[in-house]
């Protein structure tokens, strides 16, 4: 029996927020554990170090892909994403997640059931997901239904001490291709071990406070999409890290 629970409805912060990513170059991740760890607090879910996997999900035309590259100001992607397991085990997160220009927000949906999902296909997966999600989903599940990659990356929690900045540290990713796949599958990765990602998630209206997080560093916020990343380095289409 799956069970399915909306978490939208108790995460405010997954309503609207604005998002800002910074690609790491020649910056050690222990230096920025360190400098983080000197103006934020960890955030620690389950494991001191976060293990997450993401199925992206597109459509034949690799329409979200491109709408990412071109730099589409309204934009949407789908993925169903779940932690520290390397297959999905009991339960998964249905992620649906909208972007217009730097404002972002999503709807997750909790999914749980006896079994475990890594036993279902790709198309059972579909078919329960049109069945259980709700209406403002649809559009989006029926456009983007292929699935395409799974991204794996380790990820690392900070939060200010009022608890409204947040940042994320995501290193050590992964890409496995699942075009044509009826499972998921976590053979064959393609590695990019020194790749730094920290993400900036803060309230509106607060920006400008993020940079407080990691002074005395500075760094330049640029575009940077682990699905887009995750495309091209597999050679499933061409374009840049967006």
């Amino acid at each position: 029996m799956l069970q399915v629970i909306d978490e939208s409805s108790t995460r405010a912060d997954l309503a609207q927020r604005r998002e800002t990513k910074y690609v790491l170059k020649g910056i050690s991740l222990e230096t920025l554990r360190s400098v983080l760890s000197m103006h934020a607090k960890q955030l620690i879910h389950n494991e001191v170090v976060s293990t997450v996997r993401s199925v992206y999900f597109d459509d034949l035309r690799w329409n979200a892909y491109y709408a990412n590259v071109d730099g589409l100001g309204d934009r949407r992607k789908v993925r169903v994403r779940w932690y520290d397991q390397d297959l999905p085990g009991s339960s998964v997160f249905l992620e649906v997640k909208w972007r217009r220009n730097r404002l972002t927000g999503k709807r997750r949906m909790k999914l749980s059931l006896d079994g475990s999902f890594s036993e279902w296909s790709y198309r059972k997966w579909y078919q329960e997901l049109l069945r259980v999600a709700p209406g403002e989903m649809l559009p989006e599940l029926l456009q983007y239904s292929e699935p395409k990659i799974l991204v794996e990356y380790r990820r690392e929690h900070f939060v200010s001490s009022d608890g409204q900045l947040r940042c994320t540290l995501d290193y050590d990713l992964k890409f496995y291709d699942q075009t044509g796949r009826q499972f998921v599958s976590n053979l064959f990765p393609i590695r990019m071990p020194n790749f730094l990602v920290l993400e900036g998630k803060t309230p509106i209206g607060r920006e400008r406070e993020l940079k407080e997080l990691f002074a005395p560093l500075t760094l330049r916020a640029e575009r940077c999409s682990k699905y887009v990343l995750g495309c091209n380095v597999l050679g499933l289409v061409n374009g840049s890290c967006s």
